[in-house]
């Protein structure tokens, strides 16, 4: 896993990847080879009072020649 720091406008240079995404902030937050690389990041235990929409969402980003990934 790599944190990073950039726009969501830039999610074409991660193609292949497994991106951690902060919406409340537009930014992608971390890069993995793998979902379980940025697992930690997009996941909570019940008993955590984290509000929901301040964790980040995983999105595998697809190369250009592919269509969606549907999970």
């Amino acid at each position: 896993m790599k944190r990073v720091s950039v726009s969501t406008k830039k999610i074409d240079q991660f193609a292949g990847k497994w991106v951690a995404i902060d919406e409340n902030k537009d930014r992608i937050v971390a890069v993995s080879d793998t979902m379980n690389g940025i697992s930690h990041l997009v996941t909570k235990k019940v008993t955590d009072k984290t509000p929901d929409n301040q964790i980040p969402v995983a999105f595998k980003v697809p190369y250009k020649d592919e269509g969606p990934y549907i999970l």
